[in-house]
């Protein structure tokens, strides 16, 4: 029998393949939380746009993005030649993301028969060859409920404003149960009210109040006060970046921006910008304060799914974690 497994990425794939489990195996690559993400888009427009922000944060060459997002996709697309599809996804907002994407391409599809979700409680690239052969038992059929929860998801994550996903991430979703969870944790990288910042930089920031730390240790004391971690070192490097060289920089201690990295843990710039040592600034001790509003005052520019948050469109979380709309 023909089998597709659709996991998160090649760490994830490698080990699959490793578990001896037979099946071709399509890993998805792409950090939805990570800049735009429009709705209302086919998968391959979407896919263009990724590229392009992809390639700009990595400074890596658009076409070999473009082609990557374009084979990706063209297999998902020919999912017909597969008797049965299968969707590995871990319990984090990384994996989350990228399964209501693909259960909402399949339901445009119309792939009713032979779709199947193996919804890991644990991070499958940490997994034991035995746990992922066994965690093939845990495959079940994709239903309508499936779908009708994964859509919800989808169209409020890639709504113009992020009103429908700070109201969706307040219900229980049954059929995908680590959803809710996930798309709470998106909500809390929304701007505070008072300070700017979104939960990622406040954890950083506190952690360089107590004692200025190298990035790489920075990285791991961050990920590791999160329930299920889910940033990319990539990601958090970006993050750094921000605070860094901003108008007003409330972390100090990078020469270069962090496209340096692109080539990953094994090149010496990746290393060199792991190893700077970040210190807080004057004006991050402000923020942290609450006396200087980080979001507005060093103008952001970033994107909430396919929400874009500007001076002009601020769109912040409040103390209980609901929405606050941008002023008139």
């Amino acid at each position: 029998m023909s089998r597709l497994i659709i996991t998160n990425g090649d760490a994830a794939a490698e080990r699959i393949r490793a578990a001896g489990i037979e099946a071709e195996i399509l890993p998805w690559r792409d950090v939805l939380y990570e800049g735009p993400v429009p709705g209302g888009l086919l998968l391959e427009a979407l896919s263009l746009i990724r590229a392009q922000f992809l390639a700009a944060e990595l400074a890596r060459p658009p076409l070999d993005l473009l082609n990557d997002f374009a084979a990706r996709d063209a297999a998902a697309r020919n999912h017909g030649q597969h008797e049965r599809v299968e969707l590995w996804f871990e319990h984090d907002l990384y994996d989350q993301l990228q399964l209501v994407q693909l259960l909402t391409f399949f339901a445009d599809e119309g792939r009713l028969e032979g779709l199947f979700l193996v919804q890991a409680q644990d991070y499958l690239s940490l997994q034991t060859e035995d746990a992922l052969r066994d965690l093939q038992s845990a495959a079940r059929p994709v239903t309508p409920r499936h779908f009708d929860n994964a859509r919800r998801a989808w169209e409020a994550f890639t709504a113009a404003t992020p009103e429908p996903l700070v109201l969706l991430a307040q219900l229980d979703l049954p059929a995908l149960p680590c959803l809710a969870s996930a798309l709470r944790r998106l909500v809390l990288e929304l701007p505070a009210e008072h300070t700017g910042l979104s939960v990622t930089e406040e954890k950083i920031l506190r952690s360089l109040a107590e004692a200025p730390t190298q990035v790489g240790p920075l990285f791991g004391k961050v990920e590791a006060q999160e329930d299920a971690r889910f940033m990319t070192d990539l990601a958090f490097f970006r993050r750094i970046d921000s605070l860094v060289f901003a108008p007003q920089p409330l972390v100090a201690g990078l020469r270069k921006t962090s496209s340096e990295c692109a080539g990953g843990p094994d090149s010496a710039r990746y290393r060199m910008f792991a190893r700077s040592e970040l210190s807080l600034t004057d004006a991050g001790r402000a923020t942290l304060e609450g006396r200087f509003d980080h979001a507005r005052e060093n103008k952001i520019d970033r994107w909430f799914g396919g929400t874009h948050l500007t001076p002009d469109a601020l769109w912040r979380r409040d103390a209980r974690d609901g929405v606050i709309a941008p002023a008139a």
